[in-house]
């Protein structure tokens, strides 16, 4: 028996002394003669920790080498002579993954595409059947940046776009759900999963493509990670209590969600770098004027930077939001959003005086319409 303990004891130690599994990669990047692009940026994030890598391109060549804890989707960025980094566009999608990865391009990112992995083959495949809903999005994007600048920023002409772009992502997500449905047992399908649910995913349809997956996935780090986030929706869905929070207000004094109980309230999550939100702003503000003296409020939890608060307490001023506010100022990080969920912005909650969350991610004239309904029930 004693032998047998210390052969038990001496696998666990080996098992701990193990080094965590990677997925070591070759990246070979190959574009055409007339390709002008002098240097690559590869960036991705495992559990919110984000790596960046560059290499020079020289003769239409480059190559990246890595070993990231896990296979993840990582973005390519060529940045063409004359244009730095942070100011390109050309960018596009591929996997990292055990194996040796090809990049072929005639001249940009966007027109290239990656091969040699079966995650990359199989993104292939799904991007082929997605082709003509990218094509009717970028052909709408096109026609919106041709526009003049003042009539880009025009908000009935941004509504327009929206109106044809939004029924292309929902399409586009029906198509990413479809293949996890219909391929339980993929690798590929943890990836599809985030792209069928979106940034703003219903727990129920959540729940039910999660469930389908074999549990030999769900058991894997990135498994165990939608899980998570599976949990923090279900938390925030319609009909559930909405998580009660503290941040400092713009005086730097504590505020809770639930000092507010009593009436309904927005919790509104935006930024003052946020051109969506500050568009937005203006409806909420409509909302805010004309029901806010029949038990409605809101509270906005800003997502500004460390370094953020003085333009957050100007984006206050100069929008004319007369609400109470609240930020840890930690950016992405904020506590609040993080409980929440929130993956992008604007986003919000609808919360009845009882601490219900009743609608989520309500613009312009719904918002008005759902408080108006809500509003003459209670009062």
């Amino acid at each position: 028996m004693k032998t047998l303990l210390q052969g038990s004891a001496l696998l666990l130690m080996l098992v701990a002394a193990a080094p965590a599994p990677t997925e070591p990669y070759v990246l070979k990047g190959k574009l055409g003669p007339k390709a002008d692009v002098t240097k690559a940026y590869l960036t991705y994030a495992i559990n919110k920790q984000r790596t960046t890598d560059s290499v020079e391109v020289k003769n239409g060549e480059f190559e990246f080498k890595g070993a990231p804890a896990e296979a993840v989707l990582a973005r390519l960025t060529l940045a063409h002579k004359g244009t730095a980094y942070n100011k390109s566009q050309d960018a596009t999608e591929l996997y990292l993954e055990k194996g040796t990865i090809v990049f072929t391009s005639a001249d940009s990112a966007r027109k290239g595409s990656a091969t040699g992995t079966p995650l990359n083959v199989e993104n292939n495949k799904l991007q082929a059947r997605l082709k003509p809903l990218s094509d009717q999005a970028t052909a709408a994007m096109k026609e919106f940046r041709a526009l003049p600048k003042e009539k880009q920023s025009d908000a009935a002409t941004i509504k327009a776009l929206e109106a044809k772009l939004d029924p292309l992502d929902a399409q586009e997500q029906q198509v990413y759900a479809a293949y996890v449905k219909a391929n339980p047992n993929a690798r590929f399908s943890l990836f599809a999963l985030p792209k069928a649910v979106g940034y703003f995913p219903k727990a129920d349809e959540f729940a039910a493509l999660y469930n389908g997956l074999a549990p030999a996935l769900r058991t894997t780090p990135q498994g165990v990670r939608l899980g998570e986030q599976l949990k923090r929706v279900q938390k925030t869905a319609i009909g559930a209590v909405a998580p009660d929070f503290t941040q400092n207000d713009a005086e730097g004094k504590p505020m809770s969600l639930s000092s507010l109980r009593g009436k309904y309230v927005l919790l509104d999550f935006w930024a003052s770098w946020c051109g969506p939100c500050r568009r937005e702003n203006p409806n909420v503000v409509k909302a805010y004027n004309a029901y806010k003296d029949q038990g409605f409020t809101v509270l906005g939890v800003s997502l500004d930077k460390p370094t953020g608060r003085e333009a957050w307490l100007k984006a206050i001023q100069s929008d004319g939001l007369a609400w109470n506010h609240v930020s840890d100022l930690k950016y992405w990080q904020n506590a609040a959003a993080q409980e929440y969920g929130v993956q992008a912005i604007p986003q919000n909650f609808l919360i009845d005086p009882q601490g219900k969350i009743v609608a989520a991610n309500l613009t312009g004239e719904e918002l008005q319409n759902t408080l108006g309904r809500l509003l003459k029930k209670s009062n």
